[in-house]
């Protein structure tokens, strides 16, 4: 019995080690910021009356080819989709900006006259 007490005072030392070296190393490395490079925009918002708040509202979070290629929506399905840009996804388009916003994706929307 008087050898297993000093063995498993051997075996608690090297537990307590290995764990503590193995949290060191498995610590995560310092943060750096990652760089991407986004692909070219290649479309481009249609002129309309309500373009620049377009050009604020929509293109901070996503590209105008993603506005663009949606279904066309009648002005209250716009009008839902701008409130759960909001609600869902945290968008930061103003009350002041829906009108404007809904007029100009229905002008979006417009197939052009071949």
């Amino acid at each position: 019995m008087r050898r297993l007490l000093p063995l498993r005072g051997v075996i608690l030392t090297a537990l307590i080690a290995t764990a503590s070296l193995g949290a060191r190393r498995d610590a995560p490395a310092a943060e750096t910021p990652a760089a991407i490079t986004l692909p070219a925009q290649n479309t481009n918002f249609r002129p309309a009356p309500g373009i620049e708040i377009a050009r604020r509202d929509c293109l901070s979070c996503h590209s105008a080819e993603y506005v663009t290629s949606q279904p066309p929506l009648s002005k209250a399905a716009w009008t839902k989709e701008i409130a759960k840009m909001r609600t869902a996804f945290g968008a930061t388009i103003p009350d002041a900006d829906t009108d404007g916003l809904v007029a100009y994706l229905l002008a979006q929307n417009v197939t052009p006259p071949k």
